[in-house]
């Protein structure tokens, strides 16, 4: 019997040790609790070999204590696993303060019950097979020591059997396993008591105790909870879900096919509907896998279905079964039907609001190029200096309203996508007269200086879109001189240099004008709103001028900024990267009163007068307005009123060059260049330009596209006219 004991305790602790390794793959709280238990398992069955195998009676009380003592610290963390398991904190805590304490104490007193026999005594007690034994006597301080065993035994169980009264009935089995498992080491250690058997087993029930938490904590539990989350999850499941083994045996249905199609799983086979229906055309026994969509009959109603079928394969590819998965999407497919309906709906609004930007634009600009138009004539040709500064007055409104126009064309393409950034190399000392010569007309009127002030280290070429950059800067200055009565208007520019190949340019716009409260501020770059409208009713705008200027630095990279106190002025900050085209420094820049104040004297840039070229277009005062500008260079116009007219004289006669309206009654100006190219000879082969009102962004790239080789909108000034027709003419016509 001892070595049959022993053999046994000897395979427990190998076991344990094997446990103790498997439990330190799986590091948590539950399973470092567990980890002692078995400590201590191996502990105790230790001290039971050495009892079981010598005669020494001082060691086998020492052995004895160390047994119980064992034992008392596997209760005790028996009791901190439940109160873990069951989410009990605050008991945990009591608990790991006091309780730890008292089976300490119990433990010492074992000790020195050994030294004072007052608990152990070895006995020899002589069975039938002639084994000896050894045994305890109970002494009421062994019943305390067994009292304190148990105790978190109880307080451990009710723990669980509480939590597993409280819990939803899903979670149930979460706590009643480990619940029965404790349960199962206390029946086991009755059992043994009511035995009898001579040696003791309790230390190696606590250790399969341990085992048995472990994997129910671990594996069981976790399983049970998977599968059960698991069915409830695919049951909730808006797709439907059928699976089918390897023989075509339905084996699983959730619960949206059967609450769809009304489907029996004892009776279904894929040859049933609406298997039959997913499958139409296929084999039934190795259909290939397939995601589809079918519309089926339901309720009355036409749905539409999309069903993804698959195979589930072994290693060795083959099929171990197969499952539908299927989903009614008619919600979905009306929903994307009534989207690309307001899809198309908007694509015919923007092509309305696109539709009618052009023909604004059309009708507006037509009048305005003439305005304009004969307004530079004026200009050139008058003499008397009350007369030039009525002209200068005109042009100064008129540009004032083109820009209007420009600003609204100007929204449109950024809210449709349309703008372009074109990076070109540019003289930033040059942009900076630039914008200074088209404000200062306006700030002369009112008496305002335009102090400039630019950083001397600035290179002397960068690379950015400088059109765009001259309109923020314009629209600045000029919202500056609009806004201030008194004082001046400040430009200072300033030059960072961020790496070798680029920088940082920032603007600074200043003025001493009446300035922008704190609440308007936040107002200020929003589309179509104005601040202070009921001070400034009297003073042009649309609320679109800022707002565009903050898009264009956004699409440039850039920042712009507004500091401004009311009654004292306001101050706008640009700042955007560029790239150097050229590192030399720009130097000291200069603006001499004389080049405030002078206007360029017109000087035509070339003669051609044996060039003859045909102007079309259906307004007689735009025809009028071309043979003016054109006057001195002396080129031989023609003038049609119209395509048809166009088309009789291009008959008759051979031109070099013909400028071209678009936007004529029937035929229009497309219509009638493809009519003239069309009759062939001379005419179909020169150079077409259409001169229109339509100035939307990418205009220029559609007329090139329709056959035009050219392009100039409205107004047209005199200088881009003839830099068009300079490009376009006969070489051998041209005369400088």
């Amino acid at each position: 019997m001892r070595i049959l004991f022993i053999s046994i305790a000897i395979f427990s602790v190998l076991l344990l040790m094997y446990l103790l390794y498997i439990l330190n793959k799986k590091k948590n709280r539950l399973n470092d609790v567990l980890r002692r238990i078995l400590l201590y398992a191996m502990l105790g069955v230790s001290a039971n070999i050495i009892i079981a195998s010598g005669d020494n009676r001082l060691l086998n009380n020492i052995c004895f204590a160390i047994y119980f003592a064992s034992i008392n610290f596997i209760t005790y963390h028996l009791l901190i696993y439940c109160l873990i398991y069951t989410n009990r904190q605050r008991f945990e805590m009591f608990v790991t303060k006091i309780y730890k304490y008292v089976i300490l104490v119990d433990a010492v007193s074992l000790f020195v019950s050994v030294w004072s026999k007052t608990m152990f005594t070895m006995y020899t007690m002589v069975i039938d097979d002639g084994t000896l034994a050894f045994q305890t006597r109970p002494t009421p301080l062994f019943n305390i020591h067994l009292l304190l065993c148990y105790l978190p035994i109880v307080f451990g169980m009710g723990s669980l059997f509480v939590s597993t009264l409280q819990s939803h009935s899903f979670y149930k089995i979460k706590y009643f396993s480990v619940f029965s498992a404790i349960v199962s080491i206390v029946i086991l250690n009755i059992v043994y008591m009511m035995f009898n058997l001579p040696f003791d087993w309790s230390v190696l029930f606590y250790g399969a105790a341990a085992f048995f938490l472990f994997y129910i904590s671990n594996f069981y539990v976790p399983k049970k909870l998977m599968n059960k989350t698991l069915n409830l999850a695919v049951d909730s499941m808006k797709e439907g879900l059928l699976l089918f083994d390897a023989e075509r045996n339905c084996i699983y249905i959730n619960k949206t096919a059967r609450r769809t199609f009304n489907i029996d799983k004892d009776a279904l086979t894929p040859s049933d509907y609406p298997l039959s229906v997913w499958l139409k055309g296929k084999d039934k026994k190795s259909a290939e896998e397939f995601v589809e969509t079918f519309d089926m009959e339901m309720d009355g109603a036409i749905h539409s279905i999309r069903v993804d079928f698959k195979h589930c394969h072994s290693k060795k590819y083959h099929i171990l079964g197969s499952f539908f998965l299927f989903e009614d999407i008619t919600e979905d497919v009306n929903l994307m039907k009534s989207l690309e309906e307001a899809r198309a709906e908007a694509y015919k609004a923007n092509a309305a609001k696109s539709m009618f930007l052009a023909n604004m634009s059309h009708e507006i600009r037509t009048p305005i190029n003439s305005i304009l138009g004969m307004n530079e004539m004026i200009l050139r040709e008058a003499t008397d200096k009350n007369i030039l500064e009525y002209a200068g007055d005109i042009d100064n409104s008129g540009n004032a309203l083109l820009s209007l126009i420009n600003n609204i064309l100007d929204f449109s393409k950024i809210e449709s996508g349309k703008m372009e950034i074109k990076p070109e190399e540019y003289c930033v000392y040059q942009l900076v007269r630039e914008c200074y010569h088209l404000v200062a007309p306006r700030a002369l009127i009112k008496d305002l200086p335009i102090r400039i002030e630019c950083d001397e280290n600035v290179p002397k070429t960068l690379i950015g879109d400088m059109s765009r950059i001259r309109q923020v800067l314009v629209n600045l200055l000029t919202n500056s001189v609009k806004y201030t009565k008194y004082g001046h208007v400040g430009l200072k520019l300033l030059w960072e240099e961020t790496s070798q190949d680029t920088g940082k340019l920032t603007f600074t716009v200043s003025d001493t004008g009446q300035g922008i409260s704190e609440d308007d501020i936040n107002r200020l770059f929003r589309v179509f709103q104005r601040v202070d409208e009921d001070h400034n009713r009297n003073i042009e705008g649309t609320g679109l001028g800022l707002a565009i200027c903050r898009e264009l630095m956004t699409m440039m990279n850039g920042t712009i900024e507004a500091e401004s106190s009311k009654g004292i002025g306001s101050k706008f900050t640009v700042s955007l990267p560029q790239k150097i085209a050229d590192h030399a420094p720009s130097g000291t820049f200069s603006l001499s009163e004389k080049e405030e104040k002078k206007r360029d004297k017109y000087r035509e840039s070339f003669h051609a007068p044996d060039a003859k070229i045909l102007v079309v277009d259906d307004i007689e005062l735009n025809l009028k307005l071309i043979g003016a500008l054109l006057k001195k260079t002396r080129v031989q116009i023609t003038t049609a009123e119209g395509g048809n007219k166009a088309i009789e004289f291009c008959e008759k006669e051979k031109f070099d060059l013909i400028l071209m309206d678009h936007m004529m009654p029937t035929p229009d100006g497309v219509e009638t260049m493809e009519k003239i190219k069309s009759m062939g000879g001379h005419n179909s082969k020169i150079p077409f330009i259409v001169l229109t009102a339509n100035a939307i962004e990418g205009a220029d790239k559609t007329y090139l596209a329709l056959g035009f080789d050219g392009y100039l909108s409205k107004p047209v000034l005199g200088a881009d006219l003839e830099a068009a027709l300079k490009k376009f003419l006969p070489e051998d016509k041209i005369k400088d």
